[in-house]
């Protein structure tokens, strides 16, 4: 199964359960997340993920919960923070960025104790790829808080990323719209301030692309792993969901590489 659209992916995503919801922030009702926890005792290899959807407050979680539920049934802990988006009170510029990064610090806080150190990941899909490559990136200029949650993870990894945010938002796609929409939150800001910086990747990075991809141009990641060293990998006949949904030909790969990173070197 290859190029499915968004309603199956959040189809796929209905019946998906979790073990708990959890709050992490106190200004915004979207300031909350949801955890699988794995069959078993701890400590557990442990992944973060960042739902893509243009970073519009017309799309939240609820699409990625399935993938999530596969990371689950593979024995990661698993926790799918919801962020503010654009749309809503405090959403872009800087709230968006700022979101991330306390999710992960409470996810570092609050369950940290009970995972594997050496198998921690960061990973995101679409514009939530794009964030997570920002906050490996350490950017400059912000609270400690945002330099201070980069380090802790092992690899990242990103799906469809959207790395050079002032260049994608030059297409008039709907989801470049939106990114236009995001560079103007951030009047008076350096447009480069919101995109992942390549040389200064904390953390080890893999890119995962296709060229069919209609709605991240293969171009953003290619530039982005030329400029960086990261590790990248083509999925051929994927579409712009298909890596986030374990049934396609491509979620399964990504469910495989996964389960790798569990059994460790």
């Amino acid at each position: 199964m290859n190029q499915i659209d968004f309603v199956e992916l959040l189809n796929h995503s209905q019946s998906a359960g979790h073990t708990e919801t959890a709050v992490y922030g106190a200004e915004s009702p979207s300031q909350f997340g949801q955890i699988w926890r794995p069959a078993g005792d701890g400590p557990y290899p442990a992944v973060m993920f960042l739902h893509g959807g243009c970073w519009s407050s017309a799309f939240d979680l609820a699409h990625a919960r399935g993938f999530c539920q596969a990371l689950a049934e593979c024995g990661f802990l698993v926790w799918l923070p919801e962020y503010r988006r654009v749309g809503e009170a405090g959403g872009g510029w800087p709230g968006t960025f700022l979101d991330v990064s306390e999710a992960a610090q409470w996810f570092w806080t609050t369950w940290g104790g009970q995972f594997d150190p050496d198998r921690c990941f960061l990973a995101g899909h679409s514009a939530g790829a794009h964030l997570a490559l920002w906050l490996n990136g350490g950017p400059p200029g912000l609270a400690l808080r945002v330099q201070d949650a980069a380090w802790p993870w092992r690899q990242v990894l990103a799906f469809a990323p959207i790395t050079d945010l002032e260049r994608y938002s030059r297409g008039r796609g709907s989801c470049q719209l939106m990114g236009s929409t995001l560079l103007a939150s951030a009047e008076g800001v350096p447009a480069g301030l919101l995109s992942p910086r390549p040389t200064q990747m904390v953390a080890d990075v893999t890119v995962f692309y296709s060229a069919l991809d209609a709605i991240v141009p293969a171009e953003q990641c290619l530039v982005f792993a030329a400029a960086s060293g990261c590790e990248l990998i083509e999925m051929p006949q994927a579409g712009h969901f298909d890596f986030v949904h374990p049934e396609t030909d491509a979620g399964r790969a990504v469910i495989k590489f996964f389960k790798g990173l569990n059994d460790g070197p």
